[in-house]
Formats: C-alpha cells, sequence, structure tokens
C-alpha cells in the first residue's frame, strides 16, 4: 500500500523527558540531524534515549554523530543502515565501541554510498516507494553478498521498515541507455532533528550545514524538533524563506539549550573537539568506557545539570561568534580561529 498522508500535524510544546518517553522505544528506527559528529547532533534526545534504557534500536541516516557514538557506547543500537561509520574527525574518527560490537556479532551493518543515502531519503520525502540511481553501477556495495540485512533474513516483509531488496539492477525503460540501480526509499519511524530555532507551531530553522535534514523530516513518519529556543510562530513567517522544516510535518517541539553538545549549532555554540577527544580516549577501553557513561550519562539528574557541569568557562569559549557563526576563542590547533576582517576586495574598494 503507498503512505498516504491525509492531514497536517499539530506539533506539542514538551519537556525533553516527556518527548523521548512519547516517541522512542524498543526497536524503533530512528534518523538523527545534523554533519557527521560536528554538526547540530541532537545528542540531549540520545542521551535521554540512554538514560531511559531504550535499547535494539535501527538506525539509518547519512554518517554517524555523537549521537550514535552514545547508542554504541551504552549498547543500544542494534542495526545501523548508514554510509559512514566514523562519528568525527577530531575525535578519532572510527568509532571504536562500533567496531568491538560488530565484530562481536551485537549489530548488524548494512553499508550504501552517501550518494544512495541521500537518495533513498529523498525518495521517501517525495512519498515514492524507490528511486533510480546509476552512480551504484560496479560497486561491490550492490552485490547482494554484501546484503547484511538480507543475510540476516530480515528481508522477509515481516518488518514494514526493512524493504525486501537492498536495490535492484535493471534495464533503464525509457532512453536505451543501460542498466541503472533502484534503491528502495528511506522511511524512518522517527526524525529527531536539532535546529537553532523553532517557531511554538513547529516551523524550524538553522544557519549553516543542513546536509538531507529536511528530506530526513519529510520522510519520516513522526518529527521532533530540538531548538536552542523557541520563539513566536510568528517571527518565523517574517522571513519565511530562511525556514527549512514545515510546522506541518511536525509532531513534537521540545526547547533545549545546548542540546548538540558537544557538536555545535552554527551562531549559537561552537563543538567542543577536546571533550570528543575525551570521549574517543574513554572508548579505547570497557571499564573507562564505563566511568564515562557512570559521570556524563546516569550521574548529571537531567540535562541542564550536564550543562552545568561543563563549567561556564568552557560554555563562555564555546560561545559562537555573531559574524562567523563559530567560536573565536576555541584553539584551532596552535591558534584560536580568526575574527571575521574586512575581504581585501571589499577594503580596496574604499568601502
Amino acid at each position: 500500500m503507498p503512505r498516504l498522508r491525509t492531514q497536517t500535524k499539530k506539533a506539542q510544546i514538551m519537556s525533553l523527558e516527556e518527548a523521548c518517553k512519547a516517541f522512542m522505544h524498543d526497536g524503533a528506527m530512528v534518523a538523527w540531524s545534523g554533519f557527521t559528529g560536528f554538526n547540530r547532533n541532537p545528542f540531549a534526545f540520545a542521551w535521554q534515549t540512554v538514560r531511559q534504557g531504550v535499547k535494539n534500536l535501527h538506525v539509518i541516516d547519512r554518517h554517524g554523530s555523537c549521537c550514535t557514538w552514545l547508542l554504541n557506547a551504552a549498547g543500544a543500537m542494534k542495526i545501523y543502515e548508514t554510509d559512514w561509520m566514523g562519528w568525527g574527525e577530531m575525535a578519532g574518527k572510527l568509532d571504536v565501541n562500533l567496531e568491538r560490537r560488530y565484530k562481536k556479532g551485537e549489530m548488524i551493518l548494512e553499508d550504501y554510498s552517501h550518494g544512495a543515502m541521500a537518495m533513498r531519503f529523498l525518495a521517501g520525502a517525495i512519498g515514492a516507494p524507490f528511486i533510480p540511481y546509476n552512480a551504484p553501477l560496479g560497486s561491490d556495495l550492490y552485490n547482494p553478498k554484501y546484503d547484511a540485512l538480507g543475510r540476516a533474513g530480515m528481508r522477509d516483509g515481516k518488518n514494514p521498515k526493512i524493504p525486501k531488496k537492498k536495490f535492484i539492477q535493471f534495464e533503464e525503460p525509457f532512453w536505451g541507455e543501460g542498466e541503472t540501480i533502484l534503491l528502495p526509499a528511506a522511511r524512518p519511524e522517527l526524525a529527531v532533528i536539532h535546529v537553532a530555532q523553532a517557531g511554538d507551531k513547529g516551523t524550524a530553522r538553522w544557519r549553516g550545514v543542513g546536509t538531507i535534514d529536511k528530506e530526513i523530516a519529510y520522510a519520516a513518519d513522526k518529527v521532533v524538533i530540538l531548538a536552542e529556543e523557541i520563539v513566536p510562530e510568528s517571527e518565523m513567517r517574517k522571513v519565511p524563506e530562511a525556514n527549512q522544516i514545515p510546522y506541518f510535518v511536525v509532531d513534537a517541539i521540545v526547547e533545549c539549550p545546548w542540546g548538540a553538545f558537544p557538536s555545535s549549532v552554527p551562531f549559537y555554540y561552537d563543538y567542543d573537539a577536546p571533550f570528543m577527544r575525551g570521549m574517543d580516549a574513554a572508548s579505547r577501553n570497557p571499564e573507562d568506557m564505563k566511568k564515562w557513561l557512570d559521570e556524563w550519562v546516569y550521574g548529571p539528574k537531567n540535562w541542564e545539570e550536564f550543562i552545568v557541569k561543563l563549567g561556564a568557562k568552557r560554555l563562555l569559549d564555546l560561545k559562537a561568534d555573531s559574524v562567523t557563526g563559530y567560536s573565536t576563542r576555541m584553539m584551532r590547533g596552535k591558534k584560536p580561529a580568526p575574527r571575521m576582517k574586512m575581504p581585501l576586495s571589499v577594503a580596496m574598494s574604499g568601502y
């Protein structure tokens, strides 16, 4: 049956705890927003998910992030469909917990290319069951023997979120241009998107890298927006071209300042590379990993206490410059990032 959407959603404003209890459950298929471990990861929601003891998640997204790192650290992921299994260049790149759990047979990894995952979410966003894509031709990622979900016997149609085939290669019927690949649409049960601002009816906005967050929001059955701040919906309508996600696809809004930490929210705060390196260091040893989880996940009473624990100095250093959108106090190698200066072309013009 095709998936039909017959009515506009009406978003609820909820707390982090309420939203996680309402929309997350064992075995849920979830997609996370942002770009790798550095940009708009809804880390607070993943953090709350782990605290609520949710297990056996099926994560489908475009790349690893601080969210997937944490879910692996707590053993909460069972299936991972993605195109990049690292989580952050600054933090060691490879998710050591993911590698460890995969080698022990504790999880299934289904691999696609970057372009293929983007196309799968595009298909889901426009309501198409599949989408043709030429780039996979010749790649072993589309060799049936590397179909991980198929090998696990999970393409039997019993789970409506798992397509019966990883791909189909067939003769293009319209132009006589040879073979192409058909990819199944991505249809996550839940999308969790962290943004800078959300209107009180759900319209969402961010600045900077967007990747495929719009497509993820349209493709998912349910959408939870975490926002640095909730503002009157009328304010969002004043500059409608700056908005990315419309209110009518959103189910819940959570105001969660610093909710993307340790990743960044451009023009709000920068990513915290030293903190991420500490996460990576802890993951190298199971005992250190347990201590890290006890201290940073299970120790604080709530997300606000987690942020307070970080300390005022760290938060001030991470605060973004209003012109560049990133911190000019955090060290980038041996120097902090430069402040914005007048471009030479403008200076030479005399203005």
